[in-house]
């Protein structure tokens, strides 16, 4: 049996890590520049006072707890690799971290069928299993060490079994196929419920072979294929066993096989998941430099047409180098901005949910990674350019805390209180990039994240999530979802997952169209209570908006709220 390619290590690739956490938001910076620039220097009025936070906190805001449209009274024990392996050795360091990560994705997903426990393989118990209504395996280090007495429990199962990845060889059986070891191909395509899904050859993770042996015990899931060869499995189901033939989240972008992964998942753990397609529009980059006549003409067609929308604020606007302003230090807050708060008003009477992009989107320390302009910058974690042009995540803020957190939350939503706004029950981090000290306030604080996660390996030790202190900041790795989930963090988060339009490309990030998101929207459609979440720059107009609305609707979307998506 070949089992040569279990050595490699399943690794995010850095710009990929990057990718997810700020995703294409960052392309279109030059172009929100351009919109929010005036000639004449304007000076913010003082800060609002802030807004008391104690008592915000989601009482039942925990991680392990099911998220929205996941069954509380069902919960799944979800194993992975911890780095120990069968000879009794253990694995490096950066392969621990990233089984860790990749556990943590796991649950995530697992979250939107059932509520979950997560421990390391190697610390399962005999008959353990009987106490779940299901067990998922990750196996993402070769060769780990896997009790006897979990293989032989796996061997019997009373209980849905999911197996994804390495080690599948070590089981005695399996009802009517077998794993023959790595494929010596690449497989570029996963071929899901008719529709072709990539697999990035980069991925640099061993696709398992398996061979059918009993037609008539198995139900083929899935097939992958590399340029010119012959499909052959990729996941199949037999019996209580479901097995994925390899761990999906390397290079996991739009259109990937995660999709067929996240929706096999949803099938064992929720098989009575309705079959519907939803979408969301959010609004994005609003702040008290927006032009109101622009946002108008993008809320008063949503408005005319019943179409829900959300609004993605941030309420203070500083240039603190007029880079934007001609060099003329420029800053603004919404109670400056009366025609842009009389817009948002009307916008949120008719229905549309405010949500809170940060205070600043941008730092007042200097580049982050850019020129410190709000809508330009991170404003929760550091990052800078490379030599190559790419952006890098480079850790927390020297500042951060919870305290300094809370600082800006609470200062923040006193900008909304005093000009009469509703104050946001949800949050989105800019760039999507915050510490993990961040992520877990954001729970603390709010209902509910609007965007893609950023996690770190060792938030979860010995898988009890929560551990700040532990949390790595070597390596941050992203996760996308394509249903409402509640993450390691505890937290209720509303997907956006097929980007935006983005007219320039912009450092590692390529330019992006309405026909490429309308493309991502089709490929979702295999996962089968999926959400299509994108964001809209209101600089753009309304014709491009009214075509991805109406071609969202012809791929079988209806919109709904973020509450429709959370209270499912």
């Amino acid at each position: 049996m070949k089992k040569d390619k279990g050595g490699q290590r399943f690794r995010l690739p850095a710009w990929f890590r990057l990718t997810v956490v700020a995703v294409v938001a960052v392309t279109v910076a030059v172009v929100v520049l351009v919109q929010v620039t005036k000639t004449e220097p304007v000076t913010a009025s003082p800060a609002a006072t802030p807004v008391p936070l104690a008592g915000r906190a989601p009482e039942t805001a925990k991680a392990g707890q099911p998220g929205p449209g996941g069954d509380p009274n069902r919960k799944t024990l979800v194993l992975y690799d911890d780095g120990r392996k069968k000879n009794g050795t253990a694995s490096p360091p950066e392969e621990v971290r990233t089984a860790e990560a990749y556990a943590m994705f796991t649950a995530n997903l697992v979250s939107r069928g059932t509520a979950w426990t997560m421990q390391p393989a190697a610390d399962y118990r005999p008959r353990q299993a009987n106490d779940f209504q299901a067990v998922v395996y990750l196996g993402s280090v070769s060769d780990a060490a896997l009790p006897k007495a979990f293989l032989d429990d796996v061997t019997t199962a009373r209980v849905p079994v999911v197996w994804i990845g390495a080690n599948i060889w070590q089981l005695r059986a399996t009802a009517g196929w077998r794993a023959e070891g790595y494929r010596d191909d690449n497989p570029t395509t996963v071929t899901y419920k008719g529709t072709p899904l990539r697999r990035d050859p980069r991925s640099g993770t061993g696709v398992v072979a398996i061979d059918v042996r009993d037609a008539t015990r198995v139900q083929i899931l899935a097939e992958a294929s590399a340029p010119g060869g012959t499909p052959s499995p990729w996941a199949v189901h037999s019996g209580q066993l479901t097995y994925v033939a390899e761990v999906p989240y390397a290079y996991a972008e739009a259109q990937d096989r995660y999709l067929a992964a996240a929706d096999i998942l949803l099938g064992v753990l929720s098989p009575q998941a309705p079959n519907r397609h939803r979408a969301l529009i959010r609004l994005e980059d609003v702040g008290p430099r927006t032009k109101p006549e622009e946002l108008r003409r993008v809320t008063d067609f949503l408005i005319r047409e019943k179409i829900p929308f959300s609004l993605a604020v941030y309420p203070y606007y500083s240039d603190p180098q007029g880079r934007a302003n001609d060099g003329n230090p420029t800053s603004a807050r919404l109670v400056d901005s009366p025609e842009l708060v009389s817009a948002l008003k009307e916008a949120v009477q008719a229905g549309a949910t405010l949500v809170m992009h940060g205070y600043s989107h941008q730092s007042e320390s200097g580049p982050n990674p850019y020129d410190g302009v709000s809508a330009s910058d991170f404003e929760f974690y550091k990052s800078s350019v490379g030599g190559d042009g790419v952006v890098r995540m480079d850790g927390p803020m020297p500042e951060d805390s919870a305290q300094w957190f809370d600082q800006r939350v609470a200062t923040g939503l006193g900008e909304f209180r005093r000009v009469g706004l509703p104050e946001p029950t949800m949050f989105e981090f800019p760039h999507y990039g915050g510490s993990a000290v961040d992520y877990q306030r954001t729970t603390e604080l709010f209902q509910a994240r609007y965007d893609r996660g950023s996690y770190y390996a060792g938030f979860c030790p010995g898988g009890r999530c929560g551990s700040t202190a532990t949390a790595t900041t070597e390596q941050v790795y992203g996760q996308f979802f394509p249903y409402p989930v509640r993450d390691v963090y505890g937290a209720n988060v509303v997907p956006e997952n097929i980007g935006n339009v983005a007219p320039v490309a912009f450092n590692q990030h390529a330019s992006r169209t309405a026909v490429d998101m309308l493309a991502d929207a089709q490929s979702a459609l295999v996962v089968r209570d999926n959400v299509a979440g994108f964001f809209y720059h209101p600089f753009l107009g309304e014709g491009g908006l009214r075509d991805l609305v109406n071609s969202l609707r012809a791929l079988g979307y209806r919109f709904a709220t973020p509450a429709e998506i959370l209270g499912d």
